[in-house]
């Protein structure tokens, strides 16, 4: 399987088949945005910082989650807004984070992301199942920025 850019340790469209098939059981939103750095600030409010640039605060049921990745170096983070988080707490957003972090050490940085996606998922459909009237209401594509 080629990958999207001999630079970036990702393979893009594996990753938004993963956000496709998230979609297709839950009504929460899930973005992806990796950067090689975290642009001169900690990781949690680069976080924040990408979280908000993409309006993902805007999604009517405040269910957007973004997994953002800094890979080299080798810093990554995995942020619910408001109308999940008060679902499922902080505890689980480390244990996603855990399972990606986990294979990225393994090399599989695709698969670390798919697999996070993966459990996400079924902890979003629990909660916000998919509804007969869903509405895409943020772009499915992988941010690359750099």
């Amino acid at each position: 399987m080629p990958l999207f850019s001999a630079k970036i340790p990702f393979e893009k469209s594996h990753i938004e088949q993963a956000i496709v098939a998230l979609e297709q059981q839950t009504s929460a939103e899930l973005r992806v945005y990796i950067e090689p750095h975290l642009q001169n600030a900690p990781i949690l409010n680069r976080t924040l910082q990408v979280f908000d640039e993409l309006g993902m605060q805007q999604t009517q049921a405040r269910n957007a989650v973004l997994i953002y990745i800094a890979y080299k170096d080798h810093q990554s983070a995995i942020i619910g807004d408001e109308g999940i988080h008060q679902f499922v707490g902080d505890d689980f957003w480390q244990q996603a984070h855990q399972v990606m972090v986990a294979q990225f050490k393994q090399g599989k940085h695709t698969d670390a992301v798919v697999l996070a996606i993966q459990m996400i998922g079924k902890e979003l459909a629990k909660y916000f199942p998919i509804q007969p009237d869903d509405v895409n209401e943020l772009p499915n594509e992988v941010i690359i920025n750099g």
